[in-house]
């Protein structure tokens, strides 16, 4: 069936990240079932020093090889960039805590911390291309 598809496109959750640390939100432990008991997470694993797994760089050779066409994601911890996959192959549907966008001139940046907010909303920090001196805003990708 895959050898056949002219086109294939994974779809990837909280479960590719929660072997790098990152818990999950739903299952057991998540951040939200357990927000729910009143309790936080123990985990003391942060976006910046999470690592990509062995399933991130299995994709990764899988699109390089021309096998898988488009990663979706729901995830925002910025592992399918590091693990070397390229925007053109990602779409990130709740954004990535690393990436951010000018709303004057439209560039991104992809920055080395987890920016202070999610949800569109602006940053902080200012845009450094050129001119524009824009403010910055948390971004998703859109398909």
């Amino acid at each position: 069936m895959i050898r056949e598809a002219k086109c294939i496109v994974v779809h990837t959750g909280a479960g590719i990240s929660t072997s790098a640390g990152i818990p999950d939100f739903r299952g057991p432990n998540g951040v939200w079932t357990l927000e729910k008991q009143g309790k936080k997470s123990d985990t003391t694993m942060t976006f910046e020093s999470a690592q990509p797994t062995i399933t991130h760089m299995a994709l990764v050779a899988m699109v390089e090889a021309r096998i898988i066409q488009m990663i979706i994601s729901q995830n925002v911890d910025g592992l399918h960039l590091r693990s070397g996959l390229l925007r053109e192959n990602l779409a990130e549907l709740h954004g990535n805590v690393f990436m951010e966008r000018c709303e004057k001139c439209g560039k991104e940046f992809l920055r080395d911390s987890a920016v202070a907010t999610v949800g569109l909303k602006r940053t902080g920090n200012r845009c450094s291309n050129g001119g524009a001196r824009g403010n910055c805003r948390y971004i998703c990708s859109i398909l």
